[in-house]
């Protein structure tokens, strides 16, 4: 009878650890993240090779919008799509590095590296978005929803590294 217990204690001492349910559904949403993430590089990259045809609809609707406070936010939208045009080489490849950097350490089987991978390919692109973009209206607020977003799962994530080893 005691070989029995002594057979299950090895396989307990070799079998993999769980993930805790909460870092699953963190690993879950972020390769849903990543994956959309991915598109929407692509996507972007895709959709912004004719800047111009963009810029002549926004100056249309200025147009017609007259000099207020809305035509004046547009025209930082003019600024943005000429920044993403100049710059599509860089965006595509920084943000399917960055997604890459955020699923590889998501994957990494409970390693704190995995972690630091993650962090890097969260906040990254924000200090780019910023160098890149500036502060003009919707610049700032795709970069403060994409700062909040990135932010809520990095102290996510953070609330987990107990179950992290340092392997």
């Amino acid at each position: 009878m005691e070989g029995s217990y002594q057979t299950n204690d090895v396989l307990t001492e070799h079998r993999p650890k769980e993930l805790p349910g909460m870092l699953n559904v963190l690993t879950i949403l972020t390769f849903i993240g990543c994956g959309l993430s991915y598109l929407v590089s692509l996507y972007g990259f895709i959709s912004g090779n004719d800047p111009d045809k963009q810029i002549a609809q926004i100056r249309e609707a200025q147009e017609k919008m007259g000099d207020g406070l809305g035509s004046k936010m547009l025209e930082g939208s003019v600024d943005m799509i000429q920044k993403s045009y100049d710059n599509r080489y860089l965006l595509l490849i920084t943000g399917l590095l960055f997604a890459t950097l955020c699923l590889v350490g998501a994957m990494r089987k409970l390693r704190k590296s995995g972690y630091y991978f993650y962090l890097i390919g969260e906040l990254a692109p924000i200090v780019l978005a910023v160098g890149l973009f500036g502060s003009s209206f919707f610049s700032a607020m795709g970069i403060l929803f994409s700062a909040l977003i990135a932010v809520i799962f990095v102290i996510l994530y953070s609330t987990q590294l107990k179950y992290l080893q340092n392997k």
